[in-house]
């Protein structure tokens, strides 16, 4: 998210400069005048306004024809550019000022694929050439009084041949107002017929995203934007369900049960009511973060990212923070007592028993730490509602969290569930002080996070294992408990120890595939050389890049392979906010976060896998790394 509100700012600026025209109503304002320069693209693009009518009657709707012309050699973003599309460019936008005339949603014809050399890169975009119309559809006020009429337009944009340049083109069109229409005998039937095939963003948009075919996962391909309406949302409320079970969720779902555990004693109104507060939290992360993605998309038309707020060491610290606070409540170093007053407070009940907005806080803090897990459905969902009208990707984006909650929600319709668990004991509290434990751990990892060097912290963590193990050897049993039991627990504690610390205590083998950091000028120089550029996007709190360093980098076939061809590896750590490959990866490829492998081929083709794949699709990508 705050990326993104970098992102906005730097947008902000750019539109200022290229588009100050839009500012002023009721008049025409360009800044290039005010400079007394005209703009760069001026001798590269020309617009020209054609109204339909030369005369319309008070309340009539008509059309004002922008005749585009677009120098040879030049290339005109459209707007319907979809947010997979690799590298940010500016699209092309319209703004109508007129006092006397209401504008409605404008109409574009049909733009094609244009691939764009960036060095040597090959960037694929929507774009215009050559002469082109955009339509404006205006209606009269029903008030106005005779007389003739100035409408402004200004073009804004960007157009690109070797070198990029801002458009900020103006026109105008002057039309009468009377009690009889008069057609413009220069709208001939070539406008006429353009009009009838144009067509809005949003199907524009739609049109184009049915050709692209995003990679996600295991390499399935999926058609985001063929899916229905009612297919795509039923996918949101599926990648929600997923997110339960992912690892992210690890340290939220020891206190979820044990917090189960306690609402069992409670009455069935309040078990109901607690269980909604939590399956509300969890709601209410995904409507924020839907509502930041209204603001994002209507000022900035940029996208966000789940895992964005990760990139900022202080979140990860403050989350430590939080869950070694939470273990040490749950081992009983201290407990919170809460003013009677305040406990009363919308409960009805003493400080003792959980209240209503803890509840709800713990459901928030599950589906905060559930968002660095990526897999394809949620990638697909994601992707999907990015490239939905505003209204109906808001809706996918909450349905997540709708389905992340679901399974909380059922559980408190069924509350007869709970009578199979175990009745109250010692076992109780045997189970909260190992979640304690577990969550220490999850804090170890946490801080692993913020350096390179992970084996210290391994050995962190086994030092949380060893101190379980003891506490399993001390205080599980009575000391007259009986003989059998004794043995079976401080054999299990003891296999567990000797267990973790033949894991967690031998030193990480040397990958045996080695990436360069991430160097601009390596990458460059490499290209030069004719050599395949392999950036592989990864981050320390990115569970899914850990996945694909063990079993797609750590493959021997694949680590062969890339020697034998003499592949060029670049990893981008992106694990803080500002890394260096940040700009390649958020800025240039326009992707929402790791994991992400771009694949530079020599003849400058650049091919990008996103979320998990397999070696398999590593080989289908270029099939001569295989033998």
């Amino acid at each position: 998210m705050f990326r993104n509100f970098r992102i906005f700012c730097i947008s902000f600026l750019v539109c200022l400069t290229a588009t100050a025209g839009f500012a002023q109503e009721g008049g025409r304002f360009d800044l290039f005048d005010i400079i007394g320069a005209k703009s760069p693209a001026s001798e590269h693009f020309g617009i020209r306004a054609i109204a339909s009518h030369t005369q319309v009657t008070p309340g009539q709707e008509f059309y004002v024809a922008l005749e585009v012309d677009i120098a040879e050699g030049w290339v005109y973003y459209s707007p319907a550019q979809l947010p997979n599309q690799e590298f940010a460019v500016m699209p092309a936008q319209i703004k109508v000022t007129s006092d006397e005339f209401e504008a409605g949603e404008l109409l574009f014809p049909t733009d094609h694929t244009h691939d764009t050399i960036l060095g040597d890169l090959v960037a694929t975009h929507n774009v215009y050439e050559g002469k082109v119309v955009f339509y404006v559809p205006l209606t009269a006020g029903q008030d106005l009084t005779s007389g003739e009429y100035e409408i402004f337009f200004q073009a804004g944009g960007q157009i690109c041949a070797d070198v990029c340049l801002v458009v900020n083109e103006a026109a105008s069109a002057i039309v009468a107002v009377d009690g009889k229409a008069v057609s413009n005998p220069l709208w001939g039937s070539g406008l006429a017929d353009g009009l009838a095939e144009a067509q809005t963003v949003e199907k524009l948009q739609a049109s184009h995203a049915s050709k692209a075919v995003p990679t996600y996962g295991n390499g399935s391909k999926l058609r985001v934007s063929d899916m229905t309406p009612l297919v795509g949302l039923g996918l949101a409320v599926l990648a929600g369900l997923i997110l339960n079970i992912m690892p992210c969720v690890l340290p939220v779902i020891p206190l979820r049960i044990l917090s189960v555990v306690q609402m069992a004693r409670e009455s069935r109104r309040r078990f109901v009511t607690l269980g909604l507060a939590f399956a509300g939290g969890i709601v209410l992360f995904f409507v924020s973060l839907a509502a930041v993605n209204v603001i994002l998309r209507s000022i900035t038309e940029a996208t966000f990212s789940l895992s964005d707020h990760f990139q900022f060491i202080g979140v990860r610290i403050g989350l430590t923070l939080i869950i070694v606070a939470l273990a040490a409540n749950l081992l009983g170093a201290f407990n919170i007592i809460v003013p009677r007053k305040v406990a009363e407070f919308g409960e009805g009940v003493g400080g003792q028993r959980q209240g209503h907005l803890a509840s709800a806080g713990m459901g928030l803090m599950m589906a905060i730490l559930a968002t660095p897990c990526s897999f394809a459905i949620l990638a697909a969902a994601l992707a999907w509602a990015q490239i939905q009208p505003l209204w109906l990707g808001t809706i996918g984006i909450i349905l997540i969290g709708v389905g992340m909650a679901v399974p909380h929600a059922i559980l408190t319709a069924f509350p007869g569930l709970l009578k199979k668990l175990p009745r109250p004991g010692k076992w109780m509290e045997i189970f909260k002080q190992s979640m304690g434990f577990l969550l220490l751990l999850v804090a170890v990892w946490l801080i692993s996070t913020t350096s390179e060097n992970t084996y210290p912290f391994w050995i962190a963590g086994y030092c949380v294992v060893l101190a379980y193990g003891l506490w399993m050897w001390g205080s599980w049993l009575r000391y007259d408990a009986m003989l059998s039991k004794k043995l079976i627990v401080r054999i299990i504690a003891v296999a567990l120890v000797v267990g973790a610390g033949f894991w967690m205590l031998t030193p990480p083998r040397e990958p045996a595939l080695k990436f360069a950091n991430f160097d601009q000028t390596l990458i460059d120089q490499a290209k030069a050389d004719g050599k395949t550029v392999l950036v592989k996007f990864t981050a320390s709190w990115c569970i899914s890049c850990k996945w694909i360093d063990k079993f797609v980098y750590g493959d021997e076939e694949v680590v062969e392979a890339l020697r034998a061809s003499d592949v060029v590896t670049i990893k981008g750590n992106v694990t803080n906010n500002g890394a260096a490959a940040s700009r390649m990866l958020y800025d240039q490829l326009n992707e929402p976060g790791p994991p992400v492998t771009l694949i530079i081929l020599p003849d400058g083709k650049a091919v990008r896998l996103v979320g998990k794949f397999s070696k398999e699709d590593l080989f289908g990508v270029i099939p001569t790394y295989r033998k």
